[in-house]
C-alpha cells in the first residue's frame, strides 16, 4: 500500500486554483478574439439590411452595446475614435469590423442581428461621419 501524499496547505491549493483560473480566462478571452472573416454571404446581406437600416435602432445598439469602449460621443478610449469613420471605411468593410470583431473589439456576428449591425453602422456613419 502505497503511503497517502501530503496534504497541501490551504494557500498552495488556492493558488493553484488561481493559475488554472487564469490560464483559463486568457484562453476563452484570446478564443473571442476576431472571429471569423465575414463571407462575401454574410457582407451582402448586412449591405441590404443597410440600405433600410433604422438609425434609431442604431442608435439604441450603440448605447448598449458600443458606447462603453468608443464612448458616448465616438470619441474613443478602449475602443478607436470613431470620427470620420466614413472616410475611413466603406460600408461593407465596416459592416465586416463589426461582424468579425478587430484587434480587441470582439465580433458582434451571432451577437447582434443583421438588422442590428446594419442600424448601428448607419448611427455611426450619419453621426460619426465626416469630420
Amino acid at each position: 500500500m502505497r503511503p497517502a501524499a501530503p496534504r497541501r496547505s490551504a494557500s498552495a491549493r488556492r493558488a493553484r486554483w488561481l493559475t488554472v483560473a487564469v490560464a483559463l480566462v486568457a484562453a476563452l478571452s484570446l478564443a473571442g478574439c476576431g472571429g471569423a472573416d465575414a463571407s462575401e454571404a454574410d457582407l451582402d446581406r448586412l449591405e441590404q439590411a443597410f440600405a433600410s437600416a433604422d438609425v434609431a435602432l442604431g442608435t439604441e445598439v450603440f448605447d448598449d452595446s458600443c458606447s462603453v469602449c468608443h464612448g458616448s460621443d465616438g470619441s474613443g478610449g478602449v475602443g478607436a475614435a470613431l470620427g470620420g469613420v466614413d472616410e475611413r471605411l466603406s460600408v461593407r468593410n465596416h459592416l465586416s469590423v463589426v461582424w468579425t470583431g478587430r484587434g480587441s473589439m470582439p465580433p458582434f456576428g451571432g451577437i447582434l442581428t443583421d438588422a442590428e449591425i446594419a442600424a448601428v453602422v448607419a448611427y455611426q456613419r450619419s453621426t460619426f461621419g465626416t469630420e
